[in-house]
């Protein structure tokens, strides 16, 4: 396809400019003519990056049959002139494309970010006839997008488009807005490039950057701050901001040089005027000013010789107002290596957060504005530097595990073909997770409900919960006393759901501190060498249902014609999780896992355990297999770990010990 991209682009600092330049790449690799169109050389500082000659050059490249292309905007001239003045972005924009067009004859057109992209893409669209694909991003769809001045304009856009790629909260707004949910797609999960995000490479020259940057009369202005470059650094990349913890972290600063440690803070970090001045003022204030120094932005593929130079890279988002922003600075700094020092807020926007737990893979900081606590937290880094090369090699395996199979840009490359064939639309793709979730026991009843509707059980209803399960259980069973022998299956498959349930209601009974945190211990993390020391309890809102039977076939039956026909088998275990944990569902384990559970009450290590897996009847492998299995249900948040001795954890439930489980029943 010969696809024509409006967009941010480099110069361009920002999380948009950086997908659409690795976006306009991808989409080249695979054999695409990729033209962008963009007015990046006319952002002026503090969104500008530093750009070497050879940056220049990346802008373009040509990969076999697939390119890119720039077509840039010119800076506002006096040729531009007219009252009240500003630099016409969407008529630029615009027509530059329509021009490209005549010359290439594009297929499709993209656009991402609304304004004034989107914009200048749907005139374009409507000046050649090119189908039109819109991406919105975070701040125009979170706050643009509701201004009242904006919002019939994009209204009017995200209607008249092909296709618009949006999912979640966005893709439901602009259904309500009007927006066919037969033309939204997918972008699909953006990869971040790992030959370029490496713990492997250069680390960032300090004093040739500097003498670059002062030969720019442009960006000079950027550098500001007195860090020595042989003083040890923490960095922050991104916009400054209340929200960001750009202030939460000189105030932390402040109190590690009131006690004497030797650190400071490396910034590709800045801001809008108002919040630029703000911070300088602070940092001379807090008498940091020896202490920090402010970088002007960099090319994406050049974050990662800074990130390998600091001690660790903070990403401090907290009470950020635009609630589905989802940036890649979490992503970038796990895979270069680096430890990731991240809200609890940042963090969570990572999928399957919960396999990089605090001290392990990451340092998780729960409350930002708690500067006490968020100043011991670095002040232990700084102190204790032995476990980062641990917890960024954990963490570089996570960010690395978290790409695994994820095809960019497949998705968006088929929505651009669909539009380009104007195909009439694409299926609608929006996630309602959020807008259907029910009481996850209604959703542990589906064979109750099912066996009440067979036996015409009017005490059911449609939304079941455990005392009517057990009054159909009660109903069954005198089915089967009858004689009624057809029903004995189903009895058994309402004995198993009930014992479910009754075991999350029974996890949701304590009190659980979030997970995020269940590594505890006095040292900030862990290392390889001191993870034997440790001590496992099962997870506190975890509860491990044993069967004498093989309870797979039932688990596994969608309807009573599904259900085996004889008990076969056993033991075997389900792993049951408190109601309010992250809709879990049951997971079955096998007969070691369940071991392993069952001994982590809180009074053995790590390696105690592993030995008596060796030597008892379980012994299958060496220490270090059983120590990797415990870390590996540590991870899968069924383990917590502890340095210190706890009371000794519950057993294992029992409700189906016996083969016809009728203790099930309560």
């Amino acid at each position: 396809m010969k696809i024509c991209l409006i967009g941010k682009f480099p110069p361009i600092e920002g999380g948009v400019s950086t997908r659409t330049y690795w976006t306009a790449h991808g989409l080249a690799r695979r054999g695409h003519e990729v033209h962008v169109v963009t007015n990046a050389k006319e952002v002026l500082p503090p969104f500008r990056m530093h750009m070497r000659a050879e940056d220049w050059q990346r802008c373009e490249a040509v990969y076999g049959a697939g390119s890119v292309k720039l077509h840039w905007t010119d800076p506002v001239d006096r040729s531009q002139f007219y009252i009240p003045m500003a630099s016409a972005f969407v008529s630029k924009l615009a027509a530059i494309a329509a021009r490209a067009h005549s010359q290439h004859r594009f297929d499709v057109i993209l656009s991402h970010y609304m304004e004034p992209y989107g914009i200048a893409g749907e005139l374009a669209a409507r000046m050649t006839g090119m189908p039109h694909v819109v991406r919105m991003a975070g701040s125009d769809a979170g706050r643009l997008w509701r201004h009242p001045q904006f919002e019939v304009l994009y209204d009017h856009v995200l209607r008249s488009a092909e296709i618009v790629v949006a999912t979640g909260a966005v893709a439901e707004r602009a259904i309500g807005r009007g927006v066919d949910p037969a033309r939204l797609a997918l972008g699909g999960g953006f990869v971040v490039p790992e030959g370029v995000f490496t713990p492997f490479g250069a680390t960032l020259d300090l004093p040739l950057l500097l003498a670059e940057i002062e030969q720019d009369p442009i960006l000079r202005s950027q550098v500001w701050g007195g860090l020595s470059p042989d003083l040890p650094y923490f960095g922050v990349y991104g916009k400054l901001g209340d929200s960001k913890g750009s202030f939460a972290l000189l105030a932390a600063l402040h109190r590690l040089k009131q006690r004497g440690i030797e650190v400071g803070l490396l910034a590709l970090a800045h801001g809008r005027p108002v919040v630029e001045r703000r911070f300088r003022v602070m940092t001379r204030k807090l008498d940091l000013f020896d202490r920090v120094l402010q970088l002007p932005f960099l090319p994406n593929w050049r974050v990662p010789e800074f990130l390998r130079g600091c001690i660790a890279v903070c990403a401090l988002e907290q009470d950020f107002p635009i609630v589905f922003h989802s940036p890649i600075v979490a992503r970038e700094v796990l895979l270069c290596g680096a430890c990731l020092v991240g809200s609890t807020e940042m963090i969570r926007k990572l999928p399957a957060y919960e396999r990089l737990p605090d001290g392990y893979g990451c340092v998780a900081v729960a409350d930002v504005r708690d500067i006490e606590a968020l100043s011991e937290r670095l002040a232990a880094i700084v102190q204790d530097r032995e476990p980062l090369a641990s917890v960024g090699a954990r963490g570089c395996a996570f960010a690395r595990w978290l790409q695994e199979g994820v095809s960019f840009p497949d998705a968006l490359e088929r929505a651009l073909e669909t539009a380009a064939a104007r195909q009439g639309g694409v299926s609608a793709v929006l996630d309602r997770r959020a807008s259907t979730r029910s009481d996850p026991l209604a959703k542990r009843f589906v064979l109750t409900r099912l066996a009440g509707i067979a036996i015409d059980d009017q005490t059911a209803g449609a939304e079941i919960d455990l005392a009517a399960a057990r009054r159909v259980l009660i109903a069954l069973e005198s089915r089967v006393e009858r004689g009624e022998a057809e029903f004995a299956p189903t009895a058994i498959a309402v004995r198993i759901e009930i014992s479910i349930a009754a075991a999350e209601q029974s996890a949701d009974d304590r009190s659980v501190g979030d997970s995020l945190f269940r590594l505890r211990r006095r040292r900030w993390a862990t290392t390889e060498a001191d993870f034997g020391e440790l001590i496992p309890q099962r997870a506190p809102n975890l509860r491990v249902v044993a069967f004498d039977f093989d309870v797979a076939p039932f688990l596994g039956a969608r309807t009573l014609g599904q259900l085996p026909a004889q008990l076969t088998g056993g033991p075997s275990y389900v792993a049951v999780f408190a109601r309010s944990t992250r809709d879990r569902e049951p997971l079955l384990v096998d007969g070691s896992t369940a071991l392993i559970l069952q001994l982590s009450d809180g009074t053995r290590t790590v390696s105690q355990i592993a030995n008596e897996l060796i030597f008892g009847a379980e012994g299958a492998g060496s220490a270090n297999d059983y120590v990797k299995w415990i870390e590996t249900l540590f991870l899968s948040d069924l383990l917590w770990l502890s340095d210190q001795a706890e009371s000794a954890a519950e057993g294992l439930l029992l409700p189906g010990r016996s083969r016809n489980a009728k203790e099930a029943a309560g």
